[in-house]
This record gives structure tokens, sequence and C-alpha cells, in this order.
């Protein structure tokens, strides 16, 4: 992504797009809009991302024998959409779903696959849904 000039862009002036979002929500909604449009959903991504690297590093269950204490929790996965199956990650680190049962709802992968399907994601990366040797 480093070699596309729009996302090198965006990576070096992140805060413009938050900054004119935040001057629009606070003229179309008032303090209580800009609040809950920026500075709320700021705060909460950033808490669930750390979520993710703490909490399924200590608790949740381990379906793949890794090499590191990596667990999946479904309830960190429900509120970062699928992030939370750290385990399943840990053990293929390069497939973009990572809710590999039918009962590890991922939405991320929803989204990339909607992507896909509309041709704007291609060399999408996956890990066979097959019982693997390793798994528990």
């Amino acid at each position: 992504m480093m070699r596309d000039r729009f996302h090198r862009r965006l990576n070096r002036f992140y805060y413009v797009p938050v900054v004119l979002s935040g001057l629009l929500l606070l003229a179309l909604g008032g303090w209580a809009v800009l609040m809950w449009g920026v500075f709320f959903r700021i705060v909460f991504n950033l808490h669930a991302t750390w979520l993710v690297n703490s909490v399924t590093h200590m608790w949740g269950r381990r379906r793949f024998a890794t090499d590191d204490d990596s667990t999946n929790s479904w309830w960190v996965a429900l509120l970062t959409f699928g992030e939370g199956w750290h385990n399943n990650h840990h053990a293929h680190p390069t497939s973009a779903r990572h809710g590999l049962a039918w009962y590890e709802v991922d939405f991320n992968w929803w989204g990339i696959r909607t992507l896909q399907l509309l041709g704007l994601a291609r060399a999408v990366k996956l890990f066979p849904l097959k019982p693997a040797a390793t798994e528990r």
C-alpha cells in the first residue's frame, strides 16, 4: 500500500479527514454530534484495538496450537467486528478471514468479501476452511 500515492498521503495527513469531518459535524449537529461522531468513535476504536492485544493474550480459548499465548475471545470479537478471533489470526496471519468456524462471526470479513465481489478488493488471501492438523 505504501507504493500507492493516495495511501501515502492519507498516512501522512491522517488528521485532515478527522478535522474536516469534525468541523462538518459541529456545524450540522453541534457539540453533541461532534463528541459522538469524532471523539467517542476514536476513543472506542483505540481501546478496542488495545483490548484485542491485551485480553486475547490473557483469557480465551485456543483453537490452534501456536507458539504464543494468543486466544480467541467471542466478546472481544463482537466488539471489534471479528478481530477477537486472535488465535486464528496468529495461526494464519495472512488470512483476511479470522472467523474460521460457522459460529465465529467476523463482520470485517463480510466487508472485505463485499469489496471483493464489487471488484474493489483483489488478491485476498484466505485460509481454507478444512480442519487442520494443528487444530485442537
